[in-house]
This record gives structure tokens, sequence and C-alpha cells, in this order.
């Protein structure tokens, strides 16, 4: 007949020690992938951001200069390297309304890293981290126009184009876009 035998202090010790290993080995798989998922989470958010930022100015230049009663309205009222401002007569009274959609204009603000759209009187603040925001416009041969561009040249205005970069806290490296679009030529 044999003895039964127990388990032993040293045994015990050493399997405490590989269970406190590989939970210790778990644990830091755990916060490395949650890590990995809040820098992926902020990378798509930068992505998104910029994308929809862009089309938001596409959509807003390809309204711009809607004149259907043909009362003259010009599609860029005011074209900085900062920002510009579009007009259109969107309800076709003949005029266009200060304070609503048919003024728009667009602000990059770099000492508060902040991209905004001016609906006529109301701010939107569309992109927050903005390391780069710049405007450029071109001429119908496709010249660059200087900017700020005066009022006797902004009719020479064909083309808008935004580059734009976004930097928010955790990424490695910025997102970056830019958009060419050209205006609605006048009639």
């Amino acid at each position: 007949m044999t003895a039964g035998r127990g388990t032993t202090l040293v045994e015990l010790l050493v399997g405490t020690a590989l269970g406190l290993a590989v939970l210790g080995f778990l644990t830091a798989a755990v916060a490395v992938a949650g890590r990995m998922l809040v820098a992926s989470g902020t990378r798509a958010e930068s992505e998104d951001t910029a994308q929809l930022a862009m089309e938001a100015l596409l959509f807003d230049l390809r309204r711009a200069g809607w004149d259907p009663v043909a009362a003259g309205h010009a599609a860029l009222v005011e074209a900085r390297g900062d920002g510009l401002a579009l007009a259109a007569d969107l309800d076709g009274d003949g005029a266009v309304a200060v304070d609503s959609e048919e003024s728009i204009a667009w602000r990059c603000v770099l000492a508060s890293r902040r991209l905004s759209r001016l609906v006529g009187r109301q701010s939107l603040p569309l992109a927050e981290h903005v390391t780069g925001c710049a405007f450029r416009y071109l001429d119908a041969d496709g010249g660059s126009v200087a900017a700020p561009v005066t009022a006797a040249d902004l009719p020479r205005v064909r083309a808008v184009e935004l580059a734009l970069r976004l930097e928010p806290p955790g990424l490695s490296h910025p997102t970056s876009r830019s958009l060419l679009a050209a205006l609605r030529a006048a009639p």
C-alpha cells in the first residue's frame, strides 16, 4: 500500500508564481490592446473630421454664386489665406440674406487650433486640433491669385483650394486632407 502524497509548499509556490506570471502577461497584453484601440479610435475620428470638413466646403462651394434671378451676386465675397466668404441667393428673392444660410464664411484660427464654418451669424466649429489650414485661390488658367484677394481681383478667382492638417493628442502623425474645387461660373 502506498501512502497518499500531498502537495508540498515548494510546488504551491512554483504554481502560484507561474499563475502570477501568466496573469501579468495577460494584463500587459490587455493594456497594450486598450491603448491601440484608443489610438485607432482617435485616428478614425481625426480622419472622419477632416473628410467631413472637405465635404462641407465642397457643398458650400457648389452652392456659392447661385443666382436664379440674375441679380449679379458673386459667389466669392471675401478671399483670405485663413478663410473665405461665400454668397448664394438660395431662395431666389434677388437678395443674399446675411443672417441666413445664403451667407457662409469659413475661418481657420490656428491660435485656437480650430476650423469654423459661419452660417449667417451662427458659428459652427468643424475641426479642433488644427495645426495647418490654408486657403489658396486660382484663376481660370490655374494660376495662383495672391491672398488676401482684393475686391477688384475677386472675379478672377475660379477655384478654391483648402489644405487642412489635424493633429489630435495621442497621434504619432497628423491627418492631412486637401480639396480643390471650382466656383460657379457667372452666366
